[in-house]
């Protein structure tokens, strides 16, 4: 429930907007449905957590929070998607032909290395078009 600013006075200062749960009493129909569906999808994610990762979640008040957090510890904070990208594309934009591999050979080997690089840049939204990988291959 949102409660608006109240502006200043002569006598009195200015309260800022501020957010409160509305009461029980005060809940209409949507916000019960929406309690309900959060309680069957926080219920659904613990019980498909292995306890050692729900040891570290127990905390979290809203099937919501339980996912933000869930998700922030598997994939790893921002610092750690940032890595993470920078090193595919290191690993993307390093690939070279090694000495005395044959064209065939080094192409079997660019397919194998850059299907699985692609997958993991996409995952990390970063797009290579089939025209970008053909020229990173005819570079190397």
């Amino acid at each position: 429930m949102l409660i608006p600013r109240i502006p200043a006075a002569d006598d009195t200062v200015e309260v800022l907007a501020r957010s409160v749960p509305k009461l029980r009493r005060d809940w209409e129909n949507e916000d019960k449905r929406r309690v309900k569906i959060d309680k069957k999808s926080k219920s659904l994610l613990i019980m498909a957590l292995p306890n050692e990762i729900f040891q570290y979640l127990d905390a979290c008040d809203s099937a919501k929070d339980l996912w933000d957090q869930l998700a922030n510890q598997l994939e790893g904070g921002i610092k750690m998607k940032k890595n993470r990208r920078a090193q595919y594309l290191n690993e993307y934009n390093s690939f070279q032909a090694l000495p005395n591999e044959s064209l065939e050979q080094t192409y079997h080997r660019f397919n194998t290395l850059i299907n699985t690089l692609i997958n993991k840049c996409r995952k990390c939204d970063v797009i290579r078009t089939q025209e970008e990988n053909n020229m990173l291959f005819l570079k190397r």
